[in-house]
């Protein structure tokens, strides 16, 4: 509500008849959503992200049972919001508070979350644990929600093998192996600050990959891949 201050907007349903209660409840909340310092501050004079941080503190005044979340960090300056994600989710944990959130951040789905559901077409495609989903990934669609996947042949990493099994492999997964046969030719290299993130052609086929030091295009590497990963990765 515009014309009111952010500590108005989170007690409006607050009980008036205990104001130091409901005046130490606000305090906690605008110290769960990082907004104490602008507790005065009109609803109108907040940004896009201010304002939804105080939506979600007025959402948790009257300790709900259930919580239910539309992209509750969309908003939400990136340097604040996995501060925020920390701290309202050890809030919520710590009140046994459920929470159910709609979201296409996988930080939200893996690090947060103690099941996740995966929707496609109005349909439950998946529901596991966020390691399971992580670790045996079904497909390559669920795979993909949680970053950069390669789809490879089998044969195309294991020479002995000659069927057309495929396997899913995350970028970290594939790694320089002098020991190895399978060779790449490298097309590009990005940086990702703790590392970079390895554009290469695979026979015909592009993959990706990471490594802790850029790779000029056009040199020829080999690659290896865990054999145990193999084992439980690979599917028809």
């Amino acid at each position: 509500m515009p014309p009111l201050t952010v500590a108005e907007n989170v007690g409006k349903h607050l009980s008036n008849a205990y104001p130091r209660k409901k005046k130490k409840r606000i305090l906690e909340l605008l110290e769960v959503v990082e907004m104490t310092e602008l507790a005065n501050t009109k609803g109108g004079d907040l940004s896009g992200g201010q304002q939804q941080r105080v939506a979600l503190a007025r959402a948790l005044a009257n300790k709900p049972e259930l919580l239910l979340l539309d992209e509750p960090f969309s908003h939400i300056d990136h340097f604040r919001k996995n501060n925020l994600r920390r701290k309202l989710f050890a809030y919520l944990k710590e009140n046994k508070i459920t929470c159910i959130i709609a979201t296409h951040d996988s930080t939200d789905a893996l690090s947060f979350a103690d099941r996740t559901m995966v929707l496609k077409n109005g349909k439950i495609y998946a529901n596991a644990s966020p390691q399971e989903l992580y670790n045996n990934p079904p497909n390559k669609y669920i795979a993909s929600l949680f970053g950069d996947i390669n789809e490879v042949m089998l044969r195309s990493i294991s020479p002995e093998e000659t069927n057309r099994k495929m396997i899913l492999l995350y970028p970290h997964e594939i790694k320089l192996g002098k020991s190895s046969d399978v060779q790449v030719e490298v097309l590009d290299s990005y940086f990702k600050g703790g590392n970079f993130l390895i554009k290469a052609m695979l026979k015909n086929q592009i993959i990706y990959f990471e490594n802790t030091e850029e790779i000029v295009a056009g040199e020829t590497v080999t690659i290896k891949i865990d054999k145990n990963l193999i084992t439980s990765r690979t599917r028809n």
